[in-house]
């Protein structure tokens, strides 16, 4: 009856490819600021390196987790198919374009801010519209998970909410209200 395996699996392999991406930069990091290897010819690299890294364990790998795994929740704590399966998927495909636009602003040299927002730290319009949509995709998830359970809820008057899903939607509705200073 696991319908959205699919997508909630495109959900964990892009966050672990991204995890990956993170782990060897993070490694590359450690290496050139230890006494094994003198300090890098170039710091943009480093700084660079910084904000990929930062970007994908801050944003990236967390936002996807937590919408492949809401998926799988709903539908498994619900016993029913996931509802908005199409908007998921518009959803999935928003936050891979954000990652792609972030990261390629920030190989390209035009955003080593170090995962922030904050001035003076200044990248490419770019790298923020990339962030930006990373979080409007995972807001699709955050509506999706509110759509299935109102459903859930009209189908079963009176009925407990099993606690995973209450703990997913609690989970998206923090993120939700937390990511807008993001977006």
């Amino acid at each position: 009856m696991f319908a959205a395996r699919k997508l909630t699996l495109a959900h964990f392999w892009v966050a672990f490819a991204g995890f990956l991406l993170a782990i060897v930069l993070g490694e590359w990091q450690m290496y050139v600021r230890s006494p094994l290897h003198a300090w890098v010819n170039n710091p943009e690299h480093y700084y660079r390196s910084v904000t990929a890294h930062g970007t994908v364990m801050a944003y990236v790998l967390p936002t996807l987790v937590a919408m492949g795994f809401g998926y799988a929740i709903t539908e498994l704590a619900l016993k029913r198919p996931l509802i908005g399966v199409r908007w998921a998927w518009a959803g999935f495909w928003l936050v891979v374009a954000g990652t792609v636009l972030a990261a390629a602003t920030v190989a390209a040299g035009k955003a080593s801010v170090l995962y922030t927002f904050y001035p003076p730290m200044i990248a490419s319009p770019f790298y923020y519209i990339g962030v930006v949509l990373v979080v409007v995709g995972s807001w699709i998830w955050v509506a999706l998970m509110s759509i299935n359970l109102h459903a859930w809820r009209k189908a079963n008057p009176g009925a407990t909410v099993p606690l995973a899903m209450f703990g997913n939607v609690t989970g998206a509705y923090l993120w939700a209200w937390t990511s807008v200073g993001a977006a």
